[in-house]
């Protein structure tokens, strides 16, 4: 784990962020070898995969040209972009995507293999190059939920340095976030730059990363876009930006938020907010942590699942029940979350409830269960529904 520094004062401006950047410092030697090592096998083994699939795509190509016009027009749809491989000729078209995947990230190649190179061997033994790669996609994945944001370190930049194009006059992104962030696996951290910014521009995240020393301060430079477009469309994602932990962003020197950072944020908190508001991209992007506790209880003893049914949040509901929300959790006053929505006759919120394995005849304190409750209110469709359900 890195070394932290709670004496390191915020930084506020996005151009003093750029340029007090600091190595980040592990606990022990064995630490920061162990994860340079990783990542400097995985670097390897990816660019000798590499050069033979760009060979096999030479061979294809060249026996078949009117194959580069379908690989084209897979690569633009696979990544939302329109006419930007135009007349482009296959050493064209890989560069243009060079910056949209790297040896940990490498989706865009493993799926444009499986689609192209389905049965493509190399070598004497005939090693089938798409199981390799998905080999590899697989061993990258082990390492991305297992190193945590803490270890993002100087190996990077040494393994990509001299190969990265000049990013000087490009827009970066300069993101505070909560300490609870700082724990997190790095899979979490390329899903926050997912959602942040539109379909098309989310680049390699291990090319385009700064982790700079402090609170958790991310740095990430965009190509294809223009300052003014990041501002506006992350101006629009302000509720999303401060429910899963974000304090402050910056593109270059325009502050989009600017907060101060909460000390009592959790994500387990953030989640009873995000539900209790009804923002279900927020919601769906905390379940995608694997820290957060999905059944942890306001004072109330409300879980949020319960106050997404409460609120006839049915959208919520369902991606907290696919995330595995325990149903038969009890408040302070022993309600369940089927107890709440059949108060609130959120009878569609009900059927999906039941399709677990909730249980219809848990008592609240004062004895009542779900039929009676109810009944209580009136709400005798539900009623019917659930001494149906038994």
């Amino acid at each position: 784990m890195i070394e932290r520094h709670p004496s390191v004062p915020n930084v506020s401006n996005g151009a003093a962020v750029g340029t007090t950047q600091q190595e980040i410092k592990f606990n022990t030697k064995e630490d920061e070898e162990k994860v340079s090592c990783s990542l400097t096998e995985l670097n390897k083994a990816f660019t000798s995969l590499m050069t033979k699939v760009r060979r096999a795509f030479d061979k294809k190509v060249a026996s078949d040209p009117e194959l580069l016009t379908d690989l084209t027009r897979w690569i633009e749809t696979y990544m939302n972009w329109t006419d930007k491989l135009t007349n482009a000729s296959l050493n064209e078209t890989f560069n243009i995507m060079h910056p949209y995947y790297d040896f940990i990230d490498c989706n865009l190649i493993v799926d444009l293999s499986e689609e192209f190179l389905y049965g493509v061997t190399f070598g004497e033994e005939k090693i089938n190059i798409v199981s390799e790669l998905q080999n590899h996609k697989r061993k990258a994945e082990k390492f991305r939920s297992s190193s945590t944001v803490a270890h993002l370190h100087k190996s990077l930049m040494e393994i990509y340095q001299e190969h990265l194009q000049d990013l000087t006059k490009m827009p970066y992104i300069i993101i505070h976030l909560q300490n609870p962030w700082y724990g997190n696996n790095l899979n979490s951290l390329a899903l926050l730059i997912k959602h942040l910014l539109p379909v098309g521009l989310v680049q390699s995240l291990f090319k385009r990363i700064t982790i700079l020393r402090g609170s958790v301060v991310i740095k990430y430079t965009v190509l294809d876009s223009t300052a003014d477009s990041l501002i506006e469309y992350t101006g629009g994602k302000l509720q999303f930006m401060r429910l899963i932990g974000i304090f402050s962003l910056y593109i270059n020197d325009h502050p989009v938020l600017q907060e101060d950072e909460n000390m009592n944020f959790t994500f387990e908190l953030a989640l009873l907010e995000a539900v209790t508001t009804g923002n279900n991209e927020a919601v769906e992007s905390l379940l995608q942590l694997e820290t957060v506790n999905i059944d942890h209880t306001n004072e109330e003893g409300k879980t949020a699942l319960m106050l997404a049914c409460e609120r006839g949040h049915e959208d919520i509901v369902h991606s907290l029940l696919s995330a595995g929300a325990n149903v038969n959790i009890q408040d302070n006053k022993g309600w369940t979350a089927l107890m709440i929505a059949s108060k609130h006759n959120h009878i569609s919120i009900i059927h999906e409830i039941l399709q677990t394995n909730a249980s219809t005849h848990l008592k609240a304190l004062d004895g009542s269960n779900a039929v009676m409750i109810a009944s209580y209110d009136g709400n005798y469709e539900v009623v019917k529904l659930l001494i149906s359900k038994g």
